[in-house]
């Protein structure tokens, strides 16, 4: 995904009330962040993730809770060389938020960052 696809998804979401627009720029923010950070216009597969992330900000804004990932999940994220970037980043997120996301959002962003994280890294191998 680049951006413009992800503007373009994300004004989307807004207009349609699925996401407010202040997500929706956070949502932009972060993925420039990740932009910077993987030097790269284009971030494969990170479709679901800025999603998640625009719906997560919004679910907050609306006083809307989610249930937590399965936790054997989070224990394999926690092993992956990417969980130190993932933290990283998901901290850069609630700077920009300005307010401590939940817990089970920053677990679910931490399934979709390190996920984009590695198969970036698998798709500079090929």
């Amino acid at each position: 995904m680049n951006t413009e696809e992800l503007n373009e998804r994300v004004k989307i979401l807004a207009e349609n009330d699925v996401i407010s627009f202040r997500a929706a720029d956070l949502a932009k923010q972060a993925f420039r962040q990740l932009q910077e950070k993987l030097q790269t216009e284009d971030i494969p597969n990170s479709e679901m993730l800025f999603t998640h992330l625009a719906t997560a900000i919004t679910r907050i804004e609306r006083g809307e809770e989610i249930g937590a990932p399965m936790s054997g999940i989070l224990e394999e994220i926690k092993t992956s060389k990417f969980y130190p970037d993932a933290l990283h980043q998901i901290g850069r997120i609630e700077e920009l938020h300005r307010d401590a996301l939940p817990k089970e959002e920053w677990d679910y962003l931490l399934i979709h960052y390190t996920t984009v994280l590695q198969q970036f890294e698998g798709g500079m191998k090929e």
